[in-house]
C-alpha cells in the first residue's frame, strides 16, 4: 500500500528540483501600426513571455495614434518577458539582418517607444529586449529622457542590439537617441548618430543598480556613437553617458567602442563614466570625464580618429584604425553578425565600433 504514494512523492520532488523556464506565448506577427499596439497590450498583461515580431517596413505613426509617453507606450505589468524585434518576413518566419529593413519615423513631432518591463530573470536566455530596429527623428517631451525610446527593467535585465538610433532629440533631457535602465544591461552592436540632448545626447544608461550588485555587471560592447550633440555645451557630453553607484559593487565594461566626434561646445566630452566602476579597454574614444574602474587598461583605449567611409556611412574606411583591433571575446559576449549583417569577425581580430569591415560589402552599411 506504500508504494503507491511514493512515485507521486519522487516525481514532486523531480519537477522541484528542474530550473524554472518561462510560459511562452505564440510570438505575435504585426505589420500596421494599429496592429502593433493592440499587440503590445495585449502582451503586457496576458501572464506569458512574449515576442512581438515586427515585420519589415516603414512605421509613421500620427499624433492620433501616439500615447502621452510616446506613440508606442507599454508597461509590462504581468512579471513576464517581452521581446520586441523588426526585419521580419510577412509570415515571421524569416528575419532579415537589417535593422533599416525596419524603420519607425518619428517625424520630429513624437517619442517612438517608452518600455517599462517588471520582471527578475531565471538565467540569461531570459532577458527582455529590443532588437532590429531603425528608429530615427524622435522628440520626447522637454526635460524627459530618451529622444526615440525609453527603456526600463527595475526588476530585471534588459538587452539592446543591433538597432539604429538617429535624428532623435530630448531638449533640456537625457539620452537624446534612448535612454536606458536596468538591474542588467547588454548593450551591443547599435548605431547612434546624429542624436541631441542635454545629457548623453547620444546615450544615457543608468547603470545603479547593477553596480550596487555584486552578482549583476553590465555590458555596452561593439557600439558606434558619434557626431551627437550635447546643448549643455562646457558641461555636456556630446556621447554617452553612465550613472553609476557611488556604492558600487559590481562593473560595468565598455569594450570595443567607437565614441568619437560628439559635441558639446567648447569643451568637448565625448563619454562620461560618472564614479569609478567602469572598466574600460579597447574602445576608440575622443575626450573623457570621469577615472576609469579596477582593472582598466587605458593603454588599450586610443583617441584615434575612426575614419568612416563617411556620406551617412559608419562603415569602416580601408585605413580606418579601429580594423581588426578590438577585443575578440568581449566582457558580455560578442554577437554573431555586425549591424551590416556580416561575420562579426572578418579579420585577424574583431573590429571596434558597429560595423565589421567586409570590403566587397562595405557599403552596405549606409542607411537613409
Amino acid at each position: 500500500m506504500r508504494t503507491r504514494f511514493l512515485l507521486p512523492a519522487l516525481l514532486a520532488l523531480v519537477f522541484a528540483a528542474l530550473p524554472l523556464q518561462p510560459v511562452w506565448a505564440i510570438s505575435y506577427c504585426v505589420g500596421t501600426i494599429s496592429d502593433l499596439k493592440a499587440k503590445l497590450a495585449e502582451a503586457s498583461t496576458n501572464g506569458f513571455s512574449d515576442e512581438v515580431k515586427i515585420r519589415s517596413g516603414f512605421y509613421q505613426p500620427t499624433a492620433a495614434q501616439c500615447d502621452a509617453l510616446a506613440c508606442f507606450e507599454v508597461h509590462v505589468t504581468d512579471g513576464e518577458m517581452l521581446r520586441i524585434s523588426g526585419g521580419w518576413d510577412a509570415t515571421c518566419q524569416t528575419q532579415s539582418a537589417y535593422p533599416q529593413d525596419t524603420i519607425f519615423e518619428g517625424s520630429n513631432l513624437y517619442r517612438l517607444f517608452f518600455v517599462e518591463w517588471q520582471h527578475a530573470n531565471i538565467d540569461d536566455n531570459t532577458r527582455s529586449g529590443f532588437r532590429n530596429i531603425e528608429l530615427r527623428n524622435g522628440l520626447a517631451t522637454f526635460g524627459s529622457s530618451g529622444g526615440c525610446a525609453s527603456f526600463s527593467n527595475n526588476s530585471g535585465d534588459l538587452t539592446i542590439d543591433r538597432n539604429v538610433f538617429t535624428g532623435c532629440a530630448v531638449y533640456n533631457g537625457s539620452g537624446g537617441g534612448f535612454a536606458a535602465s536596468a538591474r542588467q544591461l547588454f548593450v551591443r552592436n547599435n548605431l547612434v548618430v546624429d542624436n541631441v540632448a542635454r545629457y548623453g545626447a547620444g546615450v544615457y544608461l543608468d547603470v545603479t543598480r547593477s553596480t550596487l550588485l555584486g552578482s549583476k555587471s553590465s555590458y555596452v560592447s561593439n557600439n558606434t556613437f558619434a557626431d551627437n550633440l550635447s546643448t549643455l555645451g562646457a558641461d555636456g557630453t556630446g556621447g554617452l553617458q553612465l550613472l553609476s553607484s557611488t556604492a558600487s559593487v559590481s562593473q560595468v565594461y565598455l569594450t570595443n567602442n567607437i565614441i568619437h566626434g560628439n559635441d558639446a561646445g567648447t569643451n568637448r566630452v565625448d563619454l562620461d563614466i560618472d564614479t569609478a566602476r567602469i572598466y574600460s579597454a579597447n574602445n576608440l574614444q575622443g575626450t573623457q570625464r570621469g577615472t576609469p574602474g579596477p582593472g582598466s587598461t587605458n593603454g588599450a583605449n586610443s583617441a584615434l580618429n575612426p575614419r568612416f567611409v563617411g556620406g551617412n556611412s559608419y562603415a569602416l574606411a580601408p585605413e580606418s584604425p579601429a580594423r581588426n583591433r578590438g577585443l575578440d571575446s568581449p566582457p558580455g559576449g560578442a554577437l554573431a553578425q555586425d549591424l551590416s549583417g556580416g561575420a562579426r569577425v572578418f579579420g585577424s581580430h574583431i573590429d571596434i565600433g558597429a560595423y565589421e569591415a567586409h570590403d566587397d560589402v562595405i557599403f552596405a552599411a549606409d542607411f537613409q
